[in-house]
């Protein structure tokens, strides 16, 4: 007997020392064998709640009058469709089709009118709501009669306290637009801020307030004629907006608890940074910003949360602000005048809308999924929820603080010229192969974009703003047609700005090949003394190559963005093999991405070519667009423009210590 228990102890033992000497799991996007799910910017999802699944990009949703039935609104790629959930377990109740539509819902007073923003159609849709959640088409209030233009684009919409009135974002003319509920009649329109967002009225109906998507401000206008009363300043893309009336404790100059002196807070989110916005409302409406609530997650996190939307707990004790690049919501006190985060609440992939129901449990929209959204209907939280929810969160984050600062060994010092080419199109080509096989193949990257619009921006800045994640579906199915994903859109900027913006603010000497540019003219200031206006492809950057061997001096930077076409690869070839041959290759790395993604799941190729990777290894480590970008920002040693390129693992392992 003991004899077999020792040959037992010894054939574990055995298992044991096999386990321990096989390498860890491939690390790659998908599945996560612990539960959750891998995405291809880097970040774990593992969201709270029962996840009810909707269609692409679900952007906005409404509770109906009674708090039975929620209104979602699709978005995305996919036909945009109304989807009607029973709020009491998230089964789909109804859904209906929309010709178009984008961000805009709104109730009338007595819950049995829904209106909706019509996006491209440059339209109002109505319909009728019933008390089984049954939605049925009514009237189409058309804000451009006849043959309409790109320009022409409805997104939120209002309704005024009495429910005469609605009040529309015509979002690329820079106006509100006022539609006679009764007749459907436009009767007015008006100037607001640059790319109005949301529209929010103050309850007494007298004024009601703008947030401007371009101007980072809050404007307030006079409801009866649309006078601009006031501009508030604030964070860059503010967006949505919610009305606390509840009294604010607050300390006197003396310490001693009183009252704030306005009747109310309004809440809105700046998602081109890290904080949430409280602006105090005086009696007579008048606004002044009271507190900044920063939502991030540690203390030095740079640009990346993207707070876009917000929810108010029914006892208005708790702001629930949507931060989607952070695939999470945060959880503040906002009872007393300086606001308490209490913790953050994991969700699906990007996050874009949240509501509060009567019974403490919130609903989230993610906007993104495998392959469509969904909504998590998350039960009411406790303290020991909410603190395992933000471990949660934490742990699916690769960033931290100590990352900022991080210089990992490994790149060779002899590196001091960086050449970085951008495709719109799948570059799996002849020479792109040769040159994977000669120098590095990458067999497990993965492109951060899920199109080329938000693909080239995440190329260049490691985000893509909620701009282009919210206009970039429906441009690339179609719908929306307005351009300025590649510079010349106010709105579309990213948080900290793109590569070349941090490259200039750092000295760095550079040339642009294509980048931001339309018809000769440079659509970013900070490229204008950079650009080579006759590029058309390889042979106006050779001809400025043998120039840059002539005076012994090539910039440190250089951009090219390859058209998207069969001819990308042998441009590409024709580049390498010049910088092959030049006094600089010595000291050079090319990278070569694609803006989106080729496979399922974010797949896409990547080249690192330099003698430094002349190896014919392959690289399985896990990859994607941000580490191209970390890459670089080590090499030229800049700082990290937001906690995706922060968080990614640079290529380090592709390098070896001496040129072949």
């Amino acid at each position: 007997m003991r004899a077999h228990v020792i040959f037992a102890v010894i054939i574990l033992f055995g298992a044991a020392l096999v386990s321990s000497s096989q390498p860890p799991p491939r690390e790659q996007v998908g599945p996560l064998a612990g539960g959750g799910f891998l995405l291809n910017t880097g970040w774990r999802v593992k969201p709270a709640g029962v996840q009810i699944p909707l269609d692409t990009l679900p952007m906005s949703a409404v509770l109906s009058k009674d708090g039975r039935f929620l209104v979602v609104l699709n978005g995305g790629y996919n036909p945009p469709s109304l989807r009607v959930l029973d709020t009491k377990d998230g089964h789909e109740v109804g859904r209906t089709p929309v010709t178009d539509a984008w961000l805009g819902l709104a109730f009338s007073p007595n819950g049995r009118t829904l209106w909706v923003g019509g996006g491209s159609q440059a339209s109002v849709y109505e319909f009728s709501f019933d008390a089984n959640g049954k939605l049925a088409p009514a009237r189409t209030f058309e804000i451009v009669k006849g043959a309409r233009s790109a320009a022409d684009f409805i997104g939120d919409v209002a309704s005024d306290p009495d429910g005469h009135l609605l009040y529309a974002c015509d979002l690329y003319h820079d106006a509100i637009v006022v539609v006679n509920a009764q007749s459907g009649i436009v009767i007015d329109r008006f100037k607001t801020g640059r790319r109005p967002y949301r529209i929010l009225f103050n309850p007494d109906g007298k004024s009601f307030y703008v947030t401007s998507w371009a101007d980072g401000s809050l404007y307030r206008h006079q409801t009866s004629n649309g006078t601009l009363l006031q501009t508030l300043r604030l964070g860059a893309h503010p967006t949505d907006m919610v009305w606390r009336d509840r009294a604010t404790r607050a300390e006197d100059g003396e310490g001693q608890q009183g009252e704030v002196g306005f009747k109310a807070r309004i809440f809105i989110s700046a998602a081109n940074t890290n904080n949430v916005y409280a602006a105090g409302v005086s009696d007579n409406g008048d606004l002044r910003v009271v507190e900044t609530i920063n939502v991030s997650t540690t203390p030095e996190h740079p640009l990346g949360m993207t707070p876009s939307a917000l929810a108010l707990s029914a006892d208005q004790s708790r702001l629930y602000v949507v931060c989607s690049d952070a695939n999470a919501a945060a959880v503040v006190d906002v009872t007393s005048a300086r606001s308490l985060v209490l913790g953050f609440i994991p969700t699906g992939w990007y996050p874009t809308a949240a509501r509060a129901l009567a019974d403490g449990r919130l609903v989230v929209l993610n906007g993104k999924g495998s392959p469509t959204g969904s909504a998590s209907f998350i039960p009411a939280l406790t303290d020991d929820s909410l603190a395992s929810f933000t471990a949660e969160v934490k742990s699916d984050s690769p960033y931290t603080d100590e990352k900022l600062d991080e210089i990992p060994a490994g790149i060779p010092a002899a590196i001091q010229h960086v050449i970085y080419i951008v495709s719109g199109a799948e570059n799996a080509g002849p020479n792109h192969q040769k040159l994977a096989r000669e120098f590095v193949t990458f067999d497990n990257f993965y492109a951060n974009g899920d199109n080329r619009a938000d693909g080239i921006n995440w190329s260049t800045a490691a985000i893509a703003s909620d701009y282009v994640e919210k206009m970039s579906p429906s441009n690339s199915a179609g719908r929306n047609l307005n351009p300025g994903f590649e510079g010349g859109e106010p709105a579309a900027l990213p948080p900290a700005g793109y590569l070349w913006t941090n490259a200039a603010a750092a000295g760095i000497s550079m040339r642009n090949y294509g980048f931001w540019v339309v018809n000769e003219v440079v659509l970013d200031p900070a490229l204008a003394k950079v650009t080579n206006l006759k590029y058309r492809g390889a042979q106006e950057f050779l001809a400025d190559l043998a120039a840059f061997g002539s005076a012994n001096q090539m910039p440190a930077l250089i951009m090219m963005r390859l058209a998207d076409d069969q001819a990308t690869d042998q441009a590409l070839g024709t580049i390498v093999e010049a910088v092959s041959r030049s006094k600089f290759w010595g000291s050079t790395a090319i990278f070569v991405v694609e803006a989106s993604p080729q496979k399922a799941l974010g797949r896409s190729s990547a080249l690192l070519v330099s003698p430094y990777t002349r190896t014919g290894a392959v690289d399985s480590n896990i990859y994607n667009t941000t580490s191209v970008l970390r890459t670089m920002e080590l090499i030229l040693h800049l700082h990290p423009m937001t906690h995706f390129d922060a968080a990614a693992r640079p290529m380090i392992a592709s390098f070896s210590q001496q040129p072949k």
